[in-house]
């Protein structure tokens, strides 16, 4: 098999719809039940232009936890966002999950006002905050 290259996927903003039970099988969560889901993304292998795999979901939301966009941007605590879910399948190439907040972190500074990012790990889940 051929090894594909992460520059090789596509980003696309979809609806929470698009991604729901992708994130309920692949997000160790299994759910997004509750979520303020403000931008959602979609990582697609491009095997097939008619037909192409998601292979990787994002979500952006309202910080979960109350008061953090008024602690991290007291000027305006509403450009304040937080990485809520993030999920790949098992089987893609090194790097896949930094190149894809990447791309959708390009698109939101190209695209909306938000001024600041907020992305926590849960080390309960064996989380230490790397990609």
């Amino acid at each position: 098999m051929v090894q594909l290259s992460v520059t090789e996927f596509e980003v696309r903003r979809v609806n929470r719809r698009d991604i729901e039970s992708f994130m309920e099988h692949w997000h160790y969560s299994q759910s997004i039940n509750g979520l303020s889901c403000r931008y959602c993304f979609g990582l697609y292998r491009m095997d097939d232009e008619q037909f192409p795999t998601l292979i990787g979901a994002a979500i952006y939301g309202r910080p979960a936890m109350r008061g953090q966009g008024p602690k991290w941007n007291p000027d305006n605590p509403d450009s304040v966002l937080e990485l809520r879910r993030l999920a790949c399948i098992d089987d893609t190439p090194k790097n896949t999950e930094s190149y894809f907040i990447g791309q959708t972190l390009k698109w939101l500074k190209k695209n909306t006002d938000i001024e600041l990012i907020l992305s926590l790990a849960d080390p309960y889940y064996g989380h230490s905050g790397t990609i």
